[in-house]
């Protein structure tokens, strides 16, 4: 979510991307040489206390920084859009928003962006909202000022994502997965554009994957895993994409490494479920140059897809 009153500057310096999660922030700097360092918070730690220490600690005051909201700090929906111009689209749907979430227009911001004219086969013209509280806001605000970093935008998981993808180059469509203990969510992208999002409550460890079992041969998932249930999720959101949108199959399977999981080597039972091919995102050869062995994980790649949003300038 771009907030209209952040005006964009380049810069040599660098990035720092932020993502909050589930009350805990992730943050990486990101370089033209990809992420030089990175911050990952304790279990234990919430709210922006210890990436504070992090920011004074790298010297990273004074930084542009642009910020992805904690998935549960705003409602995205599909709706139906007017017939107005893309760049008129937010203030023509921001009308709705007492509407849509039910809450006075006063406590809220939204920012809009128009699915691709063939999404339904280009018989709906339909939109994306994205709904946040403007006090949640807010706090992401102050807290840039009292730390003396240049905020640039907020933006939303999907558009993280999105420009993760955009810096890969896939050649069709792709689903992406993001698994986190107790919850997943699943994004449909094609040529640039995200077209599909959706939301599942089952996780790594509803699937056995919070420890995984050492057997000869390599590591197996626990028997009482649900990766059935996983599979029929993502076979119907595919399904969706391919028969209702009338997009086409979904090509590939691209699964984010979770946030201290190893999923590898339950990509193969998940493949054979779902027919379309499986694979980690893989983003160390192209971005990581961290001196540490710290792995880009979900949570880092949120926090690095929303810093390429950010021209470093030459």
């Amino acid at each position: 979510m771009q907030l209209p009153w952040l005006k964009q500057r380049s810069t040599a310096q660098g990035c720092l991307g932020i993502e909050i999660n589930h009350g805990r922030y992730w943050a990486v700097h990101r370089t033209q040489r990809g992420v030089v360092s990175s911050f990952v918070p304790e279990d234990e730690d919430k709210g922006f206390e210890k990436l504070a220490e992090w920011i004074e600690q790298q010297g990273l005051g004074g930084s542009p920084a642009v910020v992805c909201m904690d998935v549960e700090q705003y409602d995205l929906q599909l709706v139906d859009a007017p017939p107005v111009p893309p760049e008129e689209l937010t203030d023509a749907l921001s009308f709705r928003i007492d509407e849509l979430v039910g809450a006075p227009a006063a406590d809220k911001v939204l920012q809009a962006f128009p699915l691709p004219g063939d999404a339904y086969r280009g018989r709906m013209s339909m939109a994306f909202a994205a709904i946040a509280d403007r006090a949640y806001l807010q706090d992401i605000v102050d807290f840039c000022r009292s730390h003396n970093l240049q905020l640039e935008q907020i933006l939303i998981n999907e558009m993280a994502v999105l420009n993760l993808l955009a810096n890969i180059e896939p050649e069709d469509s792709v689903a992406v997965l993001r698994l986190e203990g107790n919850s997943g969510v699943i994004y449909l992208y094609r040529d640039g554009a995200l077209y599909f999002t959706r939301q599942i409550s089952l996780g790594t460890d509803d699937l056995g994957l919070s420890s995984l079992n050492v057997e000869e041969g390599g590591l197996s998932m626990q028997p009482n895993s649900r990766i059935d249930v996983l599979a029929l999720e993502l076979q119907r959101s595919m399904d969706y994409f391919e028969s209702q949108l009338g997009l086409g199959a979904v090509s590939q399977l691209w699964v984010m490494k979770p946030d201290g999981v190893d999923v590898t080597d339950a990509l193969g039972e998940l493949e054979e479920r779902v027919n379309t091919p499986v694979r980690l995102m893989s983003l160390e050869t192209s971005f990581n140059r961290q001196e540490s062995e710290v792995p880009l994980t979900a949570s880092l790649a949120i926090a690095l897809g929303g810093a390429l949003s950010y021209d470093l300038g030459n």
